[in-house]
């Protein structure tokens, strides 16, 4: 490229090269690829921090008042489901249900019930019918407007079994059908169809 420069003797041209005005050689502080260099890391060791030393932050802390919720790897997770407690449940009053070693008593007599245990629910499902087959001999329906409580089944327990076994038999009564096991064993529960449970009841050789 050539440029017109004045001068006293009249106008002469000059050679400009083409090639960008960069300098020749790259700056020390630059590295080869034309970047600044990165800083170095400091040589000197970090001072650990321990629990309750100034600059120490706990992820979450725990709750003050308890709670349903749980800490894992320093971070709450939500409380259970209440889908997942109830799997733990038993089917009935841990009194009644087989797997929770209920309370063994004699059918033909029943047993007394404190107040605050009569009203409790008989049954851990909404249903207001439960059929229960005793022993394989008979079957005795509880039917309660909600859901049967303990006292409800005890009642009408004991009255099913005054019953006579047979129209033409008055004077045997269901109890007698049972022999010598007449304790009560516990229940478990069969299936749930249309708001009855239908449930068997175990039996045990009474004293």
């Amino acid at each position: 490229m050539y440029t017109r420069t004045p001068s006293t003797g009249g106008s002469q041209w000059s050679g400009v090269s083409n090639a960008p005005s960069t300098p020749s050689q790259a700056p020390k502080s630059l590295n080869y690829d034309g970047f600044p260099s990165t800083p170095r890391t400091p040589t000197t060791p970090m001072t650990p921090f321990t629990p309750g030393s100034p600059g120490h932050y706990a992820p979450y802390a725990p709750p003050l008042h308890g709670g349903n919720h749980n800490i894992s790897y320093g971070l709450m997770t939500p409380p259970d489901s209440p889908d997942k407690i109830a799997r733990g449940q038993t089917d009935f009053h841990p009194m009644l249900d087989a797997r929770a070693n209920p309370v063994s008593f004699d059918l033909r007599t029943g047993m007394l019930l404190h107040a605050q245990i009569a009203n409790q629910p008989a049954i851990n499902h909404s249903v207001n019918r439960m059929i229960i087959s005793v022993g394989g001999f008979f079957d005795v329906e509880i039917v309660s407007r909600s859901v049967p409580t303990m006292g409800e089944l005890m009642l009408q327990l004991a009255q099913a079994l005054r019953m006579p076994a047979h129209p033409r038999a008055p004077g045997t009564s269901r109890a007698s059908l049972l022999g010598s096991k007449c304790a009560f064993g516990g229940l478990t529960l069969r299936s749930l169809e249309r708001g009855a449970a239908v449930c068997v009841l175990h039996l045990r050789s009474g004293p």
